[in-house]
């Protein structure tokens, strides 16, 4: 921690309360005021009052003299090995997330490569990675993020593949879960992936029971998450198993996230899954959404849309969508259409207002029944 800011300012408020004497634990039980170990000489002063340290800026806490400077055991830190494996066009979040849970309680975490060259994660972040395969140590955890993967590439999955024979767990998020599946560390067991891709998961691991509506599945040693933010909870979910739930509840809170363990959101649970081939179609487009809203049971989505076509070219355009790319049936009303999905019945209708020449307000709202 540095100490230029807190130092000023604390000072100013709190001087005259150190008194700058470390005591013996004997015979003295008078109350005294320490600061939280923080690493700094702070640590071993003795403050007359509470209030804030002048050193860290962090608050006091009433003790007795000769237990400056000890950390009890609070079985609230881990002290488990994280490897994070990295590749060209890893998703941020992916590791990010999961790698702040994990350091909050405790774990020791490190990044690791084919290389511990500097390389480009998604959205144009540099990372230099701590370690390369061939000098990383040995984790207790490894975590496969997920972003622009390839299953093909020998060297990524043949690393996991031979850590995980040593490691307590392996945590897959997003489709980083391909790369398991590439070393048949999914075959027999069940799986998740980011929703956009568990068609695609199911193709590539035939052997392997792939699922959504979940946010990660546990399978003793080895978990995979669903897509981006879900890793954190799958992260959560994995201390838990070695720091119990009260503690790891502490931690959600301290980092300000919501963690629900009974019933987490589920991005695959709502109904706006259906609306993207809706959305795709405008691609080509300029295109403004003002309404995005609903729930599992309905969804409403009106966009603003600037196409060079006629009215009959653009209904037409979103029939073919609709029909021959989504799979929906046409029905007995003008612009509606019905689908299945989640073992029920869908109805589809379509509005749209023309707005100048060459602009439209679209709207689509689907409803199960």
């Amino acid at each position: 921690m540095k100490t230029s800011f807190f130092t000023v300012l604390f000072f100013a408020l709190n001087t005259g309360i150190a008194s700058g004497q470390t005591l013996s634990p004997d015979t003295n039980k008078s109350i005294i005021f320490l600061c939280p170990p923080c690493g700094l000489d702070c640590d071993t002063v003795h403050f007359q009052k509470p209030g804030l340290c002048p050193t860290c800026g962090m608050k006091l806490f009433a003790s007795y003299p000769g237990f400056e400077n000890i950390q009890g055991e609070h079985l609230d830190n881990s002290d488990k090995k994280v490897a994070v494996v990295l590749f060209p066009g890893v998703e941020i979040i992916d590791f990010s997330g999961p790698w702040e849970v994990f350091g909050a309680a405790g774990m020791e975490v490190y990044s690791v490569a084919a290389s511990d060259s500097i390389l480009s994660a998604g959205m144009g972040l540099k990372i230099k990675p701590d370690y390369s395969f061939a000098n990383a140590p040995v984790p207790d955890i490894i975590l496969v993020p997920g972003g622009n993967v390839d299953p093909s590439d020998t060297t990524v999955v043949n690393w996991v593949v031979r850590t995980h024979q040593k490691s307590a767990h392996t945590m897959s998020v997003c489709t980083g879960a391909f790369y398991l599946a590439a070393g048949g560390l999914l075959d027999s067991l069940t799986a998740t992936t980011n929703y956009p891709a568990i068609e695609a998961l199911k193709g590539f691991a035939p052997k392997t029971t792939v699922i959504d509506k979940v946010r990660f599945v546990d399978n003793g040693r080895i978990i995979t998450s669903a897509g981006l933010s879900s890793g954190m909870d799958a992260a959560f979910h994995l201390v838990s198993l070695y720091l119990g739930k009260a503690q790891t509840q502490k931690i959600a809170n301290d980092l300000e996230y919501g963690w629900d363990n009974e019933d987490p959101f589920v991005r695959s649970k709502l109904a706006d899954k259906y609306v993207q081939d809706f959305l795709n179609v405008f691609t080509p487009f300029d295109y403004e959404m003002t309404e995005y809203s609903g729930n599992w049971d309905k969804w409403l989505v009106t966009v603003r849309i600037k196409a060079p076509l006629s009215q009959e070219e653009l209904l037409e355009l979103l029939a073919i969508q609709f029909e021959q790319v989504a799979g929906w049936k046409k029905s007995g009303k003008k612009n509606t259409w019905t689908f299945d999905g989640d073992g029920k019945k869908w109805g589809a209708s379509l509005h749209h207002v023309q707005q100048g020449n060459d602009g439209y307000l679209v709207t689509l709202n689907i409803s199960g029944f």
